[in-house]
């Protein structure tokens, strides 16, 4: 099968409609490329973007009827191609689930030479029973604090914040303004006591358009479980045809997600690195 590709745009998007969601946006940071046929049929597409010093695959679909015959490979080496070209050294890495009912990128990854494959972390996908259960911690914890938006916040404090973090190794924003952009502004929020933070959660959007629950900052555990509450609540009030989900990094985030969340799918994370 000989196989082209076309670097997409606004204008041609459209025809790669059903292997590239309209939902994951074209900017500035992020490269797609779809692949078609000799006869202009599309085949599959792929997208990468350039992240705290590092390309990240975000996105790779193929469609099923040509699966297994090579698209996949080719779609990930044209990206390694441009990659190349353009001289950073920066790696380039992706991200891939692996269940007992779906291993398909788990496989596919592993099966090519020049990528390293390890596990990286556990994801859960938050059911609506579990944003129910999480809803009612608040009748059952009352803290007597006060939650905000954090980005009601000055511009210069929200910036200082994001310092404080990454200097505790906690958080990484290579670019305020990207990071920014893929927040869900009603869905971040933060506790202050006497001038100081005490619990900030923000809640991003994915490549795909659903939610991920990205961060959690707690020093005072009984605030962070409002600022859980409130934000499940404003979720299930204003974005309910959404999924969410949340990454484990660390056996304390499996703690905090098998109490939080116990009904989620848990599904195992690997990372492909070139």
């Amino acid at each position: 099968m000989k196989v082209s590709f076309v670097a997409l745009n606004d204008e041609n998007r459209i025809y790669f409609e059903r292997v590239f969601p309209r939902e994951i946006e074209l900017e500035s940071f992020r490269v797609a490329v779809g692949a078609i046929d000799e006869e202009g049929k599309v085949l599959g597409a792929v997208s990468y973007v350039l992240m705290n010093y590092e390309y990240s695959l975000d996105w790779l679909f193929v469609e099923p009827q040509v699966r297994l015959q090579g698209v996949g490979r080719m779609l990930v080496d044209q990206v390694c191609r441009i990659i190349m070209n353009t001289g950073d050294l920066f790696p380039l890495t992706a991200q891939f689930e692996f269940s007992n009912e779906d291993d398909e990128l788990h496989t596919f990854f592993l099966s090519i030479r020049h990528f390293i494959t390890s596990y990286s972390h556990e994801r859960y996908y938050v059911t609506k029973d579990d944003i129910k259960q999480s809803q009612g911690l608040r009748k059952v914890i009352k803290t007597g604090v006060t939650t905000e938006l954090f980005f009601d916040r000055p511009v210069e404090e929200q910036k200082k914040l994001l310092n404080m973090l990454m200097r505790e190794q906690s958080y990484e924003v290579a670019d305020y303004d990207r990071w920014k952009k893929s927040c869900v502004p009603e869905l971040c929020k933060c506790i202050f006591a006497k001038n100081t933070l005490v619990d900030l959660i923000f809640v991003q959007r994915t490549a795909d358009g659903n939610l991920e629950l990205s961060y959690l900052y707690g020093k005072y555990p009984k605030g962070l479980m409002e600022l859980i509450s409130e934000t499940l609540s404003n979720l299930e009030l204003y974005f309910s045809d959404y999924r969410l989900t949340f990454d484990a990094l660390s056996d304390e985030g499996i703690r905090l997600a098998e109490n939080l969340f116990p009904k989620a799918k848990k599904a195992h994370v690997y990372e492909a690195e070139f």
